[in-house]
């Protein structure tokens, strides 16, 4: 996949920025953000991010800027956390920073953290990663009544969502990556005596494999006074959050950032320097 233009990353750094500070007009320390990633502070927000929910996401909003078929196979483009981390934080003093994921068994003995993993580590991101496991594919109630917002569905029958009926149908799926998610999210709750903002980038909203899921997480933080944002794909956003009752009832407290209009300046391909006339 090859970008939609050809940007040195430096242009293409400050064409993020003016997207965001147009989409977010009050957040007057978005210019100052890009130093200022990796910045820790008691009183800051709390990040959690769904790894697999948002690269996989990522993957197919390319594929949909460039009209291929979703089914076509393509070479994982290189993804920039770095632009991922600056739309996450914005400029905002940070609390915590956490980032739960999975890889093929194979692939962490043999190559390590991907690229992307590895840049956020250098961005204070704590990193979470768990093998991939052979499972029943299963099925939550939420997700066989509303059919959306359960992860993205990866190559080879992997899967990037916590499953909960049986199909008899084996696959390579992730086990526990949204438990411990939600664990972290549950700790910063129990941990904060003064409600911050919790920024939670997945839009996945159904039930876990061993848990309530992200949605019953979010509740009980909106329930506490706390902030949610929650930025995600606009296909992979479960209508659980966008239903009138939660937003009717949350609305002061609870806001959606869809990543797509951002998506090419997440692409991590550059020209090293600017084409002459």
């Amino acid at each position: 996949i090859l970008p939609l233009y050809t940007l040195t990353i430096n242009k293409q750094k400050a064409k993020l920025v003016k997207k965001l500070i147009k989409r977010f007009l009050g957040e007057m320390d978005i210019v100052n953000s890009v130093p200022r990633l990796g910045n820790k502070h008691d009183d800051g927000i709390h990040i959690f991010v769904d790894c697999s929910n948002i690269v996989i996401g990522f993957y197919n909003r390319l594929k949909v800027n460039r009209r291929i078929n979703p089914a076509v196979y393509v070479k994982q483009p290189p993804i920039s956390y770095h632009s991922l981390a600056l739309i996450l934080e914005r400029g905002r003093a940070v609390k915590k920073r956490i980032l739960v994921g999975s890889n093929p068994r194979h692939y962490a003995s043999e190559r390590g953290l991907p690229d992307y993993m590895q840049e956020a580590q250098l961005y204070g991101y704590e990193i979470n990663m768990l093998e991939r496991v052979q499972k029943m594919r299963r099925f939550t109630p939420r997700k066989k009544k509303n059919g959306s917002g359960n992860g993205y569905a990866t190559t080879s029958g992997q899967s990037s969502g916590s499953e909960t009926v049986f199909s008899g149908v084996p696959i390579v799926a992730e086990q526990g990556v949204d438990e411990i998610l939600q664990m972290k999210l549950l700790e910063s709750l129990v941990d904060t005596q003064k409600p911050s903002t919790i920024v939670l980038a997945s839009g996945d909203a159904a039930e876990a494999e061993f848990s309530g899921g992200f949605l019953k997480c979010v509740e009980r933080a909106l329930s506490k006074g706390w902030k949610v944002e929650v930025i995600a794909w606009k296909d992979g956003l479960s209508q659980e959050y966008r239903s009138q009752r939660f937003v009717n009832k949350w609305r002061d407290h609870f806001t959606i950032i869809e990543l797509d209009d951002f998506c090419e300046e997440m692409l991590a391909v550059y020209i090293s320097k600017p084409t002459s006339a």
